[in-house]
Formats: structure tokens, C-alpha cells, sequence
């Protein structure tokens, strides 16, 4: 199956330990760095994060007073990334289920929430204002494309980006993790080159980052 990463052996990796059951089959949870289980793994409701001596919390998902995703990364694991929050909505494309997350560094909201594309639209703040954007395949975890503004490059907000698009996936329940695929650009290609295998495939595809405020080619 395209896109598709098959970890068969065990070694250190982020998995997630659902702690709440929510409607709608999503959960809250705890995004654990160890090798009990296999990386993008989700277990539970059920054990607490003291049953896995040596794990270590590496993100939390839970929802806030207004019932609205938020996504809490450890401060040491992206130690330079900016305050950001984000707008989540389905992004369909021909023949592939995909969703898309879209960050912005205004002081709107908390670090890390998340909002619907309804909800973004009864706020102050223009698209346009967006600083990066992720979309990937529901079905599998495979990132599709990212982007981020140029005067945000180098300060981890792609690596952001990601691991927020990550726990959202596993927040929703769907199936596989969140992994760059065969497909990819040079940008991102030089973004992967220290990543762990477990979570990049093989090269197969040179492709171009487009630039989703504007549908075209990004600089």
C-alpha cells in the first residue's frame, strides 16, 4: 500500500497512550518517547504512563474548557519553535482522503490549540497571516505536502508542524503515523537527511512545495 511504513522490529519511538476515550472515536493522550511499543503505536485507554518505566513524555493532547484539541509539546524536545496555533479542516484530493493543519504565530490563542475552519472564520485574523501549513493522507499518515514562510524557516516550526499534525492523527483515531514519504522536495528532502528511518521512506520522487496561500510554486 502507498505510503504505508511497516515497523517490524522494536526500537525507540514515539507511540501513543490514549488516556481518555472521547466522541467521535478520538482521545486524549500522551505521546510517549520508548521502546515499549512500536513507533506511531497507540495503546490503551486503560494503562497509565507509570506502568512504562523509562518512557518519557514527549507531548499531551487534551482538550480544553472549550472542548477544542491542544496539542503541548515537552520544552526540550523544540526548544527554539515560536508559540503557535492552528487550524485543522479536511483538504480532499483526487482519489485520496487528506487533511490539512495550518499554523499562525498571533496571540490569539493559547500554544497549540487547534480550531476548525468554522471557527477560524468568526476570528480577527486573516489566511494570509498563516506562517506554515501541513496536509497529509488520513488513511495512511503520509505527509503530502508542507510549507513554511521564509521568515520562519530555520527555527523549528516544519518540525512543529509535524509532530502537531502527528498527535492530531492519533487524536482522531486514524490508522497508521505520520511519516514523509517517497514523494518529496528538495526542502524537505534536506529537512529529513538526520530523521529517523522510522518515520521516512525512500526517496522515489523529486516534487515542488507549493505555497497554499497562493497555489503556486513556493520560493
Amino acid at each position: 500500500m502507498r505510503g504505508v511504513i511497516d515497523d517490524t522490529e522494536r526500537s525507540i519511538g514515539v507511540w501513543a497512550l490514549r488516556t481518555t476515550s472521547l466522541p467521535g472515536g478520538r482521545f486524549e493522550l500522551v505521546g510517549m518517547l520508548s521502546d515499549h511499543h512500536p513507533d506511531g503505536a497507540s495503546v490503551g485507554p486503560g494503562p497509565n504512563p507509570s506502568d512504562f518505566p523509562g518512557a518519557v513524555e514527549l507531548l499531551s493532547v487534551r482538550l480544553d474548557a472549550e472542548r477544542r484539541p491542544r496539542v503541548v509539546i515537552a520544552p526540550w524536545a523544540l526548544p527554539d519553535a515560536p508559540e503557535l496555533w492552528f487550524v485543522e479542516d479536511d483538504a480532499p484530493t483526487a482519489g485520496r482522503s487528506m487533511h490539512s493543519v495550518v499554523a499562525f504565530a498571533s496571540p490569539h490563542l493559547p500554544d497549540g490549540t487547534l480550531v476548525t475552519n468554522a471557527a477560524f472564520f468568526t476570528m480577527p485574523v486573516r489566511s494570509d497571516d498563516q506562517v506554515g501549513a501541513v496536509r497529509w493522507d488520513v488513511g495512511t499518515g503520509e505527509i503530502d505536502q508542507i510549507y513554511v514562510v521564509p521568515s520562519m524557516r530555520g527555527n523549528d516550526v516544519a518540525r512543529k508542524l509535524t509532530m502537531v499534525a502527528g498527535a492530531f492523527h492519533a487524536h482522531r483515531g486514524w490508522p497508521g503515523k505520520i511519516h514523509v514519504g517517497g514523494r518529496r522536495s528538495d526542502e524537505v528532502e534536506a529537512m529529513v537527511q538526520d530523521r529517523t528511518a522510522q518515520r521516512v521512506l525512500p526517496r522515489t520522487e523529486r516534487t515542488v512545495v507549493i505555497d497554499p496561500r497562493t497555489g503556486a510554486p513556493a520560493e
